[in-house]
C-alpha cells in the first residue's frame, strides 16, 4: 500500500502512537523542534502522522499535536499535492538521503526537507523558501522543485500580479515596478488595486507582508539600485 493511497476509513482502525526520539539526543530534538521557527513532522511509511510540533500544527493546520496523531497526512492537504510529496519522500526512504524541495502549500512557497528516520519513518522539515531571486523561476542547487503547487488563497491571482505582488514585497514603489516590467505606472497602478480587492486589503504594506508571509521574498532581503533583489 502506497503513502498516496492510504484511505481515511483505514486509518480510523489503525492505533494512534507517537514518534520518540532517542533519549540521548533529546535536547537537539527540543531544539529543532521547539526553539527554531520551522514546521516537523514525522511521517510513517504510509504517510500517518506520528508527531508534530506547534509550528507545523499552525502552518498545515493540523488541529492540534495530540489530535493529529494516527491521522493521514492525507486527510490535511489536497490529494493531489499529497502524491506529489509523498512519492518524493518515498524516494527519501528508499535511497536513505535527505530531499529537499521547494514548492507552495496552503499558498505558502516552502523549502521541505524529507530525511529518514529509524524504523522507516521519514522526518518532513519546513519553512519559508524566500528565493534568492523571487523572480527567477530557477530553484536552488540541490533543491528539487515540487510538480504539484497548492496556491491557496493566491490561487485568485494572475501570472502578473503574482508578479507586482513579490515586486512590492520587496519594497519596490510602483515607477520602479513600472520600469522593471517595462510597463506605465497607471498600470501597475491597476494591478495594485486589484491585488487589495482580491486578497482583503487596502495598501502596499499589507501586501508586502502577504508576499513576506507567504514565503515569496525574505522580510530582510536587499536590492539594487535598480530594484532587483541583490545576491549577496
Amino acid at each position: 500500500m502506497t503513502m498516496a493511497s492510504f484511505s481515511s476509513r483505514e486509518v480510523s482502525s489503525t492505533k494512534p502512537r507517537g514518534f520518540q526520539p532517542p533519549r540521548e539526543s533529546a535536547f537537539i530534538w527540543d531544539a529543532l523542534t521547539q526553539d527554531t521557527n520551522v514546521s516537523v513532522i514525522i511521517l510513517d511509511s504510509a504517510g500517518i502522522i506520528e508527531f508534530a510540533n506547534d509550528r507545523a500544527v499552525e502552518s498545515f493546520k493540523l488541529k492540534s499535536k495530540e489530535g493529529c496523531i494516527g491521522k493521514s497526512i492525507a486527510e490535511y492537504l489536497p490529494a493531489d499535492l499529497i502524491r506529489d510529496r509523498m512519492n518524493l519522500a518515498k524516494e527519501c526512504l528508499a535511497s536513505g538521503k535527505a530531499l529537499t524541495i521547494e514548492g507552495m502549500t496552503n499558498g505558502v512557497l516552502l523549502h521541505c526537507t524529507f530525511r529518514p528516520v529509524p524504523g522507516g519513518r521519514v522526518m518532513s522539515v519546513s519553512h519559508l523558501a524566500a528565493p534568492n531571486d523571487p523572480m527567477s523561476a530557477k530553484t536552488e542547487p540541490g533543491v528539487v522543485k515540487a510538480q504539484v503547487q497548492d496556491p491557496g488563497s493566491l490561487s485568485v491571482l494572475t501570472t502578473r500580479e503574482m508578479e507586482i505582488l513579490k515586486l512590492i514585497g520587496l519594497g519596490l514603489s510602483s515607477a520602479e515596478i513600472a520600469r522593471r516590467l517595462d510597463r506605465s505606472v497607471k498600470t501597475v497602478e491597476w494591478h495594485r488595486v486589484s491585488l487589495g480587492d482580491k486578497l482583503g486589503v487596502t495598501n502596499r504594506v499589507e501586501l508586502a507582508r502577504i508576499a513576506i508571509g507567504a514565503g515569496l521574498v525574505g522580510v530582510d532581503q536587499p536590492r539594487t539600485a535598480n530594484g532587483a533583489p541583490s545576491n549577496n
